[in-house]
């Protein structure tokens, strides 16, 4: 911050958008372009029964205490269900933390949007990938997670309109993974209710629409 403060960028603290100030009256002071970089706060869930239940927990929640150095506990056993680059910080961190970690994933390592490096780095520290696996249920006891169920996925030579490979559920392939914790980094949602009706149009995937040529 102090460098782009010495650049020359105003920067004001403790100012809550929609509340000490609105996008119109940004308009107003004669700002020509406001950009909103607020991130994806909130995580995507699985919508399983039982999701609610101890032992199972979003990865930027874990992230965060492992940033805080008072990381939540985890257990001995760990899982990741995601593919991107915060699946990649989540097994490596818990893994750090001296836990059995395993990522599962529905497509193949191939498919993975993480950095290859992450992913090359995350495999040379012996950590388990499960490829081509489905969540498909949870195993909830006394209110704790005990394991979460799982489907065999497979390719069968069809593809998406961008092009990666559909996986399809293998039938009566389900089995159960003993876990401790689960830790989900399956994305997140955009939180853009803080200027009310004055936001501007979104898209279908909830992001504001811009000009796709200047943004």
């Amino acid at each position: 911050m102090q460098i782009l403060a010495e650049l020359g960028v105003e920067i004001y603290y403790g100012k809550t958008a929609g509340v000490d100030f609105t996008l119109d009256e940004l308009r107003a002071d004669g700002y020509d372009a406001i950009f909103v970089a607020v991130g994806a706060q909130l995580a995507k869930r699985l919508n399983l029964p039982g999701e609610d239940s101890d032992g199972i927990m979003d990865a930027l929640l874990f992230l965060r205490s492992v940033r805080e150095e008072k990381p939540v506990p985890i257990g001995k056993r760990v899982g990741v269900i995601g593919a991107g680059d915060t699946a990649m910080d989540c097994i490596r961190s818990a893994y750090r933390l001296g836990s059995e970690v395993t990522l599962i994933y529905r497509r193949t390592i191939d498919q993975m949007p993480a950095d290859r490096e992450e992913i090359r780095g995350a495999i040379e520290e012996g950590i388990e990938i499960l490829e081509l696996a489905k969540p498909t249920a949870l195993r909830i006891e006394d209110g704790k997670l005990a394991g979460l169920v799982c489907s065999r996925m497979e390719y069968r030579g069809d593809r998406d309109a961008s092009g990666r490979k559909i996986p399809h559920e293998v039938p009566d392939s389900e089995w159960e993974i003993p876990l401790d914790t689960l830790i989900l980094a399956i994305s997140q949602h955009t939180v853009l209710d803080f200027f009310g009706d004055e936001m501007t149009e979104l898209t279908d995937r909830g992001y504001i629409r811009v000009d796709p040529t200047t943004y």
